[in-house]
């Protein structure tokens, strides 16, 4: 038969593994304590192996039967231990069966946990009086009371707060509290001191004459607020803790008769800029974090609701039974709350207790995944199919966490309507009226003045709010009155309005962007430009500027990518020599690729891209998450476009259609900065821009249908080409050449196609990109018949075969292959290869004029040079009438004439690698220097760096010989296959 410290030790090995210093305790001292029971004839009056009711008697007849200090120590330390196994044992008992008679009712999970703490708390004021005791022996310390300020259910650790009077004894408490600290790490949970350490002159305990020297000199944040608000007695003189109430924690109560409201005000902006924090605080697929996600933002919430509405509560689960009768109109809401605390609360102590005392739960570990699939089933989850038992649990996860997030969001809102109307500061935010007539002080120095008593807040919406309010009378006058301070002045507020950011970086942030983009006068910009050197010069002499900046991009990326947009290129270069360096903190490291990119992206990159990267990531800042991360980046513009039909109205879908189209661009652009071939990058342009094109035709005629209030069926004589680059399959063009055609001569029908591509220009308009129809400008209309175009290609001018090869050179993006093949038949065909010898004549002379007209040595015009792309599109074109063929002018076509024109494969395979060549050099100098076909060579370091050539000071200028080199073997080459056609 297995004696009984046997079956406990292999009835807890389903605790989690730090249960084993329990083990060791027991195992240690066990059998002297059992023995020295017996001797005394007082075994039967103490439970050694089952859980007791009788804890405090039970340890006062332990001590009688030691005969050493040490001895004391060793068989109180080993009662604890064994009291702590057995009340976990029977806490699990209780769990399966109250939740095997109600599966899931999470209701029961209050009561549960109300039992757990109490048997928790029972047991360690029971240990740590004794304790106490022993290390005082008898000497005369100071009245004392000690403060639980923490969860009552914590075992990983007790949060205390210690408060004595100052009889100038209090050296003997402070060393018996430090020699309880100690022995409770050793045989029981960690005493954690954060309240006392804070506030007193000593490590572990402080006087209420502390904490009202702290209070007065402002040197209070939430945290230790929230601590005082929650504090309940564990031990000593409760009297001393009902002063404490009345000159310390009552002071932030709400008063609403004429009182003082300043430590409120402070408390509420603390908790606000907190609870904020969490909500908007990315979360991991595979990671969860019950206490953060959850638990924090809701008891932070409702501590200071309780402030708000008189409640005096400590425990969550009582503040909101108040609550619910104070505040009635939310009572939906509190319930909510209330559900999810006991879901949250007795999954967290239950994996606490199971697995390991951690708070985040990593979900992709095996054991990790085990031990929740075995709580789950716990409390009455149950595989069903393919689903587990866990997969169950964790949907009520998320589903509690959604649900209180709404509450939260709705009674934070109370929370800051309350703000506003008893803050010190509404003077100064109502003061629209008077505005007008002029503020009556200097209003930026003012607020900074009224901001010295709220040390350490971030939480300042409200007056972002009035500086970004869409009337300019807050703004106008913090600006004017701001540059009217005395220049030494200036710069003392401006650091007062920046200073914030040692604690938190995104406070200021947020102040900057408000400023920045209402920055549209002279004034406004310098007031713009004064702060943010201010923010850039503070944020170089703090500690660790990288672990800031890396924190923003994961937090806010939204906001550092917005402040950037607005700074100058010399301000944002001083952001990205500090995001180089890798944060210090090492769950910051992991952002510090995010942060470089980002930084680099602002640096190194052209108006072009930032035309359509800015916008999007205000919009989408996840984007910015995933900037390095192409497959994750496709993923969500895969997505974006699918969900594309989902939005209710038609003006929502192609709004929504435009932001696809800049998610796109700027997804393949970052494919090119980062070095992949434009083979690669030219394709995936291409297919989200025919995606593009094809849906916004499709909306476009929707809407104009809805707008007309019918539609014209045009039996598939209707086509839209494109011409230009995008027909050549290539991207990062800036304007966008467009064919329509319709075989009809109705004018119904061609009035209803003008509205549509008129409908579909404007909105091309909008993504920065300039559509092109050059038959609009000789028919007044951009649809035009086939009659049209013959009689167009019929006249014999010099600008005929310009038209012919527009035509020659589209590709079909709307229409059917009836309109194609027509085309092909009576326009193609008669109009341009049956005149193939002239066509190709006309070609070469425009070849060769070009030449004539540009200097042999100047090689700096990517497209017009000698063996330029307009000398390869016109080399292809010359093949595609010498073949009778029509294909896009593309590589494709490029390795189809190395078949059709075998003599000649090794010219092909060589203009390949100078069109990529070339196409890659263009490509990148117009994401990161300008939309240009002239390049600048002084600009090209960047360039060079992303085609591979380095970073060092002469990358651009050997890229740039290359680039002359490379065009000058070229067009020996194109002139000699041009000759012979």
């Amino acid at each position: 038969m297995k004696d009984p410290l046997t079956r406990l030790i292999e009835k807890s090995s389903a605790l989690g593994n730090y249960n084993r210093k329990y083990h060791h305790v027991i195992s240690s001292n066990v059998d002297k304590l059992n023995a020295s029971l017996e001797q005394s004839g007082l075994r039967d009056r103490v439970h050694l192996w089952n859980h007791s009711m009788e804890i405090p008697g039970e340890m006062d007849t332990i001590l009688e039967t030691a005969s050493t200090f040490e001895e004391k120590l060793d068989f109180l330390g080993c009662y604890f231990a064994l009291q702590f196994l057995n009340m976990n044992l029977h806490t699990i008992d209780i769990v399966k069966l109250e939740f095997g008679n109600a599966p899931r009712q999470w209701d029961i999970g209050r009561r549960l946990l109300f039992e757990a703490g109490r048997m928790f708390r029972y047991l360690t004021k029971s240990y740590m009086e004794r304790l106490l005791d022993l290390f005082l022996d008898g000497e005369n310390a100071p009245d004392f009371v000690m403060l639980g300020v923490g969860t009552r259910a914590d075992q990983d650790d007790i949060d205390l707060g210690i408060i004595y009077r100052d009889t100038g004894n209090s050296d003997i408490l402070n060393k018996a509290i430090a020699r309880l600290s100690t022995e409770m790490l050793k045989k029981a949970s960690r005493l954690h001191f954060h309240l006392s350490e804070h506030v007193g002159q000593y490590s572990l305990a402080a006087t209420i004459e502390d904490y009202e020297e702290i209070l007065e000199k402002g040197m209070f944040d939430f945290v230790i607020v929230n601590e005082m608000l929650g504090a309940a007695v564990i031990m000593g003189d409760v009297s001393l803790f009902e002063e404490f109430k009345s000159k310390v924690t009552d002071r932030f109560f709400y008063q609403p008769v004429k009182g003082d409201n300043r430590y409120h005000e402070a408390y509420l902006r603390g908790i606000l800029g907190e609870v904020n924090s969490l909500l908007t605080r990315p979360r991991s697929d595979d990671v969860i974090c019950p206490k953060d996600d959850g638990l924090r933002p809701i008891k932070s919430l409702l501590s200071a609701l309780k402030l708000v509405h008189g409640v005096r509560k400590e425990n969550a689960w009582n503040i909101i039974d108040e609550l619910k009768q104070k505040n009635p109109q939310r009572e939906s809401q509190y319930t909510d709350l209330e559900r999810t605390l006991s879901f949250l609360e007795l999954f967290r102590h239950l994996y606490q207790i199971m697995v390991v005392q951690d708070e985040e739960i990593s979900l992709d570990q095996s054991g990790i995944a085990t031990m929740i699939a075995n709580i789950a089933e716990m409390v009455g989850f149950e595989k069903k199919g393919i689903v587990s038992a866990k997969d169950f649990l964790l949907v009520n996860y998320y589903e509690f966490l959604e649900k209180s997030t709404e509450a939260v969001e709705i009674l934070s809102a109370d929370l800051r309507k309350h703000l506003h109307n008893i803050s010190v500061f509404k003077p100064i935010f109502s003061l629209d009226s008077k505005l007008k007539v002029g503020y009556d002080g200097n209003l930026a120095l003012d607020f900074i003045k009224q901001t010295r008593f709220f040390k350490g807040i971030i939480y300042w919406d409200d007056f972002l709010e009035e500086l970004g309010a869409e009337e300019d009378l807050f703004y106008n006058e913090f600006v004017s009155s701001f540059l009217e301070l005395p220049e030494k002045l200036r710069s003392v507020v401006a650091h007062a309005y920046i200073s914030g950011l040692a604690n938190d970086i995104n406070p200021s942030l947020k102040f900057l962007c408000v400023l920045g983009k209402r920055a549209s006068t002279d004034t406004g910009k310098k007031v713009f430009e004064i702060l943010s050197r201010e923010f850039i010069d503070v944020l170089e002499n703090i500690p660790g500027p990288s672990n800031a900046l890396a924190r923003a991009v994961h937090i806010h990326p939204d906001l550092l990518n917005s402040f950037m947009a607005y700074l100058d290129w010399k301000s944002v270069n001083r952001l990205s020599i500090l995001s180089r360096e890798q944060p210090s903190l090492p769950e910051l490291v992991r952002y510090h690729p995010r942060l470089q990119t980002l930084c680099e992206i602002h640096c190194k990159s052209s108006q072009f891209f930032k035309r359509h990267f800015l916008p999007i990531l205000d919009k989408y800042p996840t984007y910015i998450k995933n900037l390095y991360n192409d497959d994750k980046l496709k993923e969500i513009t895969n997505s974006f476009y699918s969900d594309l039909n989902t939005p209710a109205t038609i003006r929502e879908r192609i709004d929504l259609l435009g932001d696809y189209y800049d998610l796109e661009f700027v997804r393949v652009s970052l494919l090119a900065m980062a070095g992949s071939p434009c083979e690669l990058t030219d394709m995936e342009f291409t297919e989200f821009c025919d995606n593009y094109t094809l849906l916004l035709y499709d909306l476009s005629q929707k809407e104009i249908h809805l707008s007309l209030g019918y539609s014209t069926h045009t039996r598939d004589l209707f086509a839209i080409y494109t011409t230009g680059g995008h027909a050549r399959e290539q991207g990062f063009d800036d304007d966008y050449d467009l064919i329509v055609i319709l075989d009809s001569d109705d004018q119904e029908q061609i009035d209803y196609c003008n509205k549509i591509v008129g409908r579909m220009n404007s909105e091309i308009l909008k993504r920065g990109i300039l559509p092109h129809h050059r038959f609009a400008d000789h028919f007044n209309s951009y649809v035009l018949s086939l009659e049209q175009l013959k009689n167009l290609l019929g006249q014999n001018n010099e600008d005929t075969f310009i038209d012919q090869a527009q035509i020659l050179a589209s590709r079909m993006l709307v229409g059917t292959g009836k309109l194609e093949n027509k085309l092909q038949s009576e326009i193609i065909e008669p109009m341009i290869f049956s005149r193939g010898d002239d066509f190709i004549r006309q070609l070469k002379n425009e070849m060769y004029s070009r030449h004539e007209s540009i200097n042999a040595k100047q090689c700096d015009d990517i497209k017009e040079c000698r063996g330029g792309l307009r000398d390869i599109e016109m080399l292809l074109l010359m093949y595609e009438t010498k073949h009778r063929v029509r294909d896009p002018l593309s590589r494709k076509f490029l390795r189809k004439l190395r078949e059709l024109e075998s003599d000649h494969e090794k010219e092909f395979i060589a203009i390949e690698e100078h069109l990529n060549f070339i196409k890659n050099l263009r490509d990148l100098y117009r994401l990161k220097v300008a939309a240009h076909n002239v390049i600048d060579p002084q600009y090209l370091i960047s360039v060079a760096e992303s085609m591979g050539y380095g970073n060092e000071d002469d990358a651009g200028e050997r890229l740039f010989s290359d680039f002359k080199s490379r065009t000058l073997k070229a067009a020996i080459i194109i002139e000699k296959l041009t000759n012979s056609i």
